[in-house]
């Protein structure tokens, strides 16, 4: 596909916006770490929906749980979501509390394992998702729920997904707000192509969220200019046991301790890609609470957070600047004459 104009010189008006990236919140360890981090921008699934809110957002995204499982596990054999809209639009209502927040308005995938269960087409799947649109926005205007509506598209290919603005215009079912999805397995390269097409597409004045997109992703040219908003669940993996890095030796019995490490890592690379993005320098300020020494002698961030999460951040600064001097040919260890081993270093994110 051909290169696309940096987003940055078709639409100057993005150069106003910070790009803001959600921290998905799918486990128990996941929670526990966003809420000693006070990270302040978290997405919850509805197939979580006994979470709910972390507790310290400013800004909370509620993801309808739309993937391919939900669908794949329904014992009725049909296409279709376990409960009612109205149940969903429940947990909206109680989840939201101002225009801050968002929701994403119910959809399906268009994925190889839902096309060939279900025997569906990518046009039907995209009618099905227009569908859900117009009836969960009809009955949300009769609630009042203040928190923003996201249309989500869906395609196979960058035609698709343009093909499905139209078809979600023509039916008013395209919102201010429009996430792009089915793509979160995607290699890199296209969904680049996916969010810059997009971006060419839609009005300067919708705003584009990129659901599942992961560092390597955020690291091709023009995506972070092209995105006001992205999440992920990449931040945390299941590296939680101690035989895995000798360093946790001393957390067994700690779990925070690593995903805290791993949650500080994410945010630390997360903060370059932006700072890198010439047009999004405030985003990365914001991003990088933890890891940017000018910021943090603006505020005190560690000041209210709990002890282990201090001495998790402490340790994470240790052992980052452990590898750095490593990385740099500084000896980091006692000499050999003193027979003391080397200093172990951070562990790289994947």
């Amino acid at each position: 596909m051909e290169a696309l104009d940096d987003p940055e010189l078709v639409y100057p008006q993005l150069l106003d916006d910070d790009f803001t990236f959600f921290y998905s919140a799918a486990s128990g360890t996941s929670r526990k770490v966003l809420a000693a981090m006070e990270e302040t921008h978290t997405l919850v699934s509805y197939l979580t929906q006994n979470n709910g809110r972390v507790g310290c957002e400013e800004q909370h995204f509620v993801d309808c749980g739309g993937n391919p499982e939900t669908f794949l596990n329904n014992t009725s054999g049909d296409l279709s979501y376990p409960d009612s809209h109205s149940d969903y639009l429940n947990y909206v209502e109680q989840t939201t509390v101002s225009h801050q927040d968002r929701w994403a308005l119910r959809d399906y995938p268009i994925v190889p394992q839902i096309q060939e269960t279900f025997q569906m087409s990518v046009e039907r799947l995209q009618d099905r998702t227009t569908d859900a649109h117009r009836a969960l926005l009809n009955q949300a205007s009769d609630r009042g729920i203040s928190a923003q509506p996201v249309s989500i598209i869906h395609g196979e290919t960058v035609a698709d997904y343009l093909r499905h603005i139209d078809h979600l215009e023509a039916h008013g079912a395209l919102t201010d707000y429009v996430g792009i999805g089915s793509f979160a397995l995607s290699a890199p390269d296209f969904k680049r192509d996916v969010i810059l097409a997009v971006r060419e597409a839609l009005s300067p004045a919708v705003d584009i969220h990129g659901l599942g997109v992961s560092l390597r992703t955020l690291q091709k040219d023009s995506v972070i200019a092209a995105l006001r908003s992205a999440d992920s669940g990449g931040w945390i993996s299941q590296r939680m046991r101690a035989d895995e890095d000798p360093r946790w030796d001393t957390d067994k019995q700690m779990a925070l301790r690593p995903g805290t490490y791993e949650y500080l890592e994410y945010t630390q690379e997360l903060s370059t890609l932006i700072s890198e993005s010439t047009s999004q320098a405030d985003g990365a300020s914001t991003l990088s609470k933890f890891t940017d020494s000018e910021l943090s002698t603006k505020r005190d961030w560690t000041r209210s957070l709990s002890g282990e999460a201090k001495r998790a951040i402490d340790s994470y600064q240790t052992a980052s600047q452990t590898a750095f001097a490593a990385n740099s040919g500084e000896s980091t260890s006692r000499s050999k004459q003193s027979g003391m081993s080397e200093y172990t270093t951070a562990p790289s994110h994947s």
